[in-house]
């Protein structure tokens, strides 16, 4: 009866040793890993950008003019000349077009040449002369009789001009209904009279007021 009693309590002694090898905690084939997530950051990522390409300056709108539409009034002073030389086209000069003065012909030619001492010194020259509508002024263009000339055949200025302006309509609207210059030299008989007063001045004295 005793052995029957010592051979239960071994067999449940060995149940209980396999039971609690079952829940041992270092057995790694029965622990559950917590499922992984990712953590955000809070920082948005960035992607790499190129430098923007410098966009070229836009060029306003010009036009050159051949034979400039120009008049004013002529002094003479024995063989020598002075005209005043003023914009006859639209007018005022629109707002934000600059019209630059270029060079200077005589047509037709033999009669006169150019020459500024038939001009006072503080006359400003046309030479690359800007006119603007808020600083217009005029310029002086001179010359000399060289040759016997006949009154009914005078000597046309012709002056060329540059013009800049914010759009092509008004570059093109620019010179108006005046076509081309104005301003004419009339001989005064044979060259050989010299300037009786003021003309014939030096041109070292002569002074560019751009």
């Amino acid at each position: 009866m005793s052995s029957g009693r010592s051979a239960l309590a071994i067999g449940l002694l060995v149940l209980s040793v396999i039971g609690c090898s079952g829940n041992d905690p270092g057995d790694s084939g029965n622990t559950l890993e917590p499922p992984t997530t990712g953590v955000p950051t809070g920082e948005p990522s960035f992607e790499p950008t190129e430098p923007e390409t410098p966009q070229p300056p836009q060029q306003k709108p010009s036009i050159m003019i051949a034979n400039a539409p120009i008049g004013g009034n002529v002094d003479a002073d024995g063989v020598y000349q002075c005209a005043e030389v003023n914009w006859l086209g639209k007018n005022p000069i629109p707002a934000g077009v600059s019209i630059r003065t270029g060079a200077a012909h005589l047509e037709p030619g033999g009669v006169f040449e150019l020459d500024q001492s038939g001009c006072r010194p503080d006359n400003r020259p046309c030479t690359g002369v800007d006119w603007q509508e808020e600083n217009f002024k005029p310029c002086y263009v001179g010359v000399r009789q060289v040759a016997t000339g006949h009154a009914d055949e005078p000597t046309t200025l012709i002056l060329q001009a540059t013009a800049i302006c914010p759009t092509q309509a008004e570059c093109n609207n620019l010179i108006g209904d005046q076509k081309g210059s104005q301003i004419t030299f009339i001989p005064n008989g044979p060259p050989t009279s010299p300037p009786t007063s003021g003309g014939g001045f030096p041109s070292a004295l002569l002074t560019a007021d751009g």
